[in-house]
């Protein structure tokens, strides 16, 4: 990233986050130009960070499998086997009259157990929904970057085709590249684009029942309201045939 330029005599020395110098030639614009490629720089780190994280949501299960059946399953084999190898009494007395070992002790570990294999597979259940959604938010992060990133290359070749040198002077100077009002609208436009992923069922409904407005108003301005009006406009059926 660049973080400063030293001007003298005509020419400019960028320094880099690394401390790293670049002497280039002087000109008008070179602020703009190097904000630009620190923006464009930015989003490359990110589409670069989201695709690793995208390639490890791809080995999340697609389809949730509720795990407690089969648990139950297990504990009336396990109850089985070991009535069976601790050669318990032929009969036991329970509340239905007196009962084979075998029928007797796998109804107990399911009385016993049943209610922590539910809290498991509901745990489980969250954790599946919560992944599904994360990946739904790094998609659409991932996708609003991609498409802007070509943009602002094209704006970086724009400036760089504007190169003057009308305003030159001589005073020696040191120059602070001002990124940070690119830099944070670049962040609340990906937070903006993950959210709508994330939350797109939920949008969804809210958008059809004519709600969205006054559920986003209070986190979101004019312009970004009206950007996720459009998202799930765009979105919206393809939305609704995922599920």
């Amino acid at each position: 990233m660049n973080k400063e330029y030293i001007y003298i005599d005509g020419k400019a020395i960028v320094i880099d986050e690394k401390g790293s110098r670049t002497p280039i030639e002087y000109y008008d614009n070179l602020d703009e130009v190097l904000v630009q490629e620190n923006l464009i720089e930015s989003m490359e780190k990110k589409i670069s960070k989201l695709e690793k994280e995208n390639t490890r949501h791809k080995k999340d299960s697609k389809h949730y499998i509720p795990i407690a059946p089969a648990l139950i399953i297990f504990s009336i084999v396990a109850g089985h086997f070991m009535a069976s190898m601790w050669n318990l009494p032929q009969a036991a007395i329970t509340i239905f009259g007196s009962q084979s070992p075998s029928v007797v002790l796998p109804i107990c570990l399911i009385a016993v157990f049943t209610p922590l294999y539910l809290l498991f597979d509901f745990a489980y259940y969250r954790l599946y929904r919560e992944n599904k959604k994360k990946k739904k938010g790094i998609n659409s992060e991932l996708e609003f970057l991609k498409k802007q990133l070509g943009k602002e290359k094209e704006h970086l070749e724009s400036l760089k085709g504007e190169i003057t040198k009308e305003k030159e002077n001589t005073d020696f100077r040191t120059v602070i590249v001002d990124d940070e009002r690119q830099l944070s609208a670049l962040e609340t436009y990906e937070d903006l684009y993950f959210d709508l992923g994330y939350n797109s069922d939920k949008y969804l409904k809210l958008y059809h029942q004519g709600r969205l407005e006054a559920k986003l108003e209070s986190t979101y301005n004019e312009t970004e309201i009206e950007i996720a009006k459009e998202y799930l406009e765009e979105k919206g059926p393809v939305l609704v045939k995922k599920r």
